[in-house]
């Protein structure tokens, strides 16, 4: 079964955040979103906008380009 939406979000933060070393509040204000939003993606809850996925990978792929050709191989 392929990957859900919010389960690939939370590992692309949780994952964003080994490699960073950022706090929350960092990483929060890198994708501007709330903190508490933060926390509920990064556990794969809530219920993310299309605006805010793209939030997401915006400043993961300036941030650490990387992480997302990798996340991409892995499918």
């Amino acid at each position: 079964m392929p990957k859900t939406v919010d389960a690939f979000i939370a590992e692309l933060i949780q994952e964003y955040q080994q490699i960073t070393k950022k706090t929350c509040t960092e990483i929060a204000l890198d994708f501007d979103i709330t903190l508490s939003n933060l926390y509920r993606y990064r556990m794969g809850n809530g219920n993310p906008r299309a605006k805010t996925i793209d939030k997401v990978l915006s400043a993961v792929e300036e941030n650490c380009p990387g992480l997302l050709e990798r996340k991409r191989n892995e499918s």
